[in-house]
């Protein structure tokens, strides 16, 4: 916790203008009238938050655990919930640079860059006919938000996705988030499950696409060899199913997303992401 806050301290004094919006709950200056915040200092504000994120509070529980109004906990919420989304992306992110080495776990794979897959959290059933069929999921039978996860070769969560609606498909989903198809580089390996259809789209990139065999049509099995090579993505791959459980520990995300909160519903499911990078490494090195 005081790493966190400490590191969003020193980058929030370094990149001031992305505070600019927000002095309000955030000054530190004692001399000057404080906001309608000030009974909270910012390391119990960014606590608050946290709890809220992990225990999943509601706001009324966690308004009279701190002493402070319902309104003020949304205000808190809403401002740091911002801050940790933009400086927790731009910490965590796939990088620019080359990377040394990589988990045992991803030996047989030595060009291997990012092992991705997507997800899903429940909402409310919008009251609009249009909305709800573009968020119902036919694979969850309910009305989910959906997100693209990427791992590293060291099991850091590397790529969040923006929120899209259930139904989209994790071609769509893949292809159109332009952000990770940029960091990927000619000659890297990317791993994903049998429905991430896009080997021609990462084709025009160089980047190797790496998924299970398919038995297909007209064959009752798999050859030996490619049984043993899907063996070796599955036990690859499922460490990013060990990420997405992950991040599913932080409560707020095992009930369903009120359409209230619908605005903050990526912000809130992208730093639930990267904070399970601040807990014990999903795999040993």
């Amino acid at each position: 916790f005081k790493a966190l806050y400490d590191y969003l301290d020193a980058v929030g004094l370094q990149k001031k203008k992305n505070w600019r919006n927000l002095e309000m709950y955030f000054s530190k200056n004692s001399s000057t009238k404080r906001g309608p915040l000030s009974k909270l200092s910012m390391e119990e504000e960014l606590f608050l938050v946290l709890v809220r994120l992990r225990v999943g509070l509601s706001v009324t529980d966690i308004a009279q655990r701190f002493g402070v109004s319902e309104s003020n906990v949304s205000k808190i919420f809403s401002a740091w919930i911002n801050i940790l989304y933009f400086h927790l992306k731009d910490l965590c992110q796939m990088s620019a640079y080359e990377e040394n080495g990589k988990a045992k776990q991803f030996s047989s794979f030595p060009d291997l860059r990012v092992i991705v897959d997507c997800t899903e959290i429940f909402t409310h059933k919008p009251s609009s006919l249009q909305a709800c069929k573009e968020i119902y999921s036919n694979y969850k039978s309910h009305t989910t938000f959906k997100f693209l996860v990427g791992i590293n070769a060291h099991g850091a969560i590397v790529y969040v996705s923006r929120a899209w609606g259930g139904r989209t498909s994790d071609k769509h989903i893949t292809s159109n988030s332009v952000d990770f198809i940029a960091s990927l580089k000619a000659n890297e390996e990317l791993m994903a499950d049998r429905g991430f259809d896009i080997g021609d789209l990462m084709k025009e990139k160089g980047v190797k696409v790496t998924i299970p065999d398919f038995k297909g049509t007209g064959r009752s099995q798999l050859k030996e060899k490619e049984g043993k090579r899907s063996e070796k993505i599955a036990e690859a791959r499922i460490h990013v199913e060990r990420a997405i459980q992950r991040i599913k520990t932080f409560q707020i995300l095992s009930k369903q997303i009120p359409l209230t909160m619908a605005h903050l519903v990526e912000q809130i499911f992208v730093v639930c992401s990267y904070l399970v990078n601040f807990q014990a490494p999903i795999l040993r090195q």
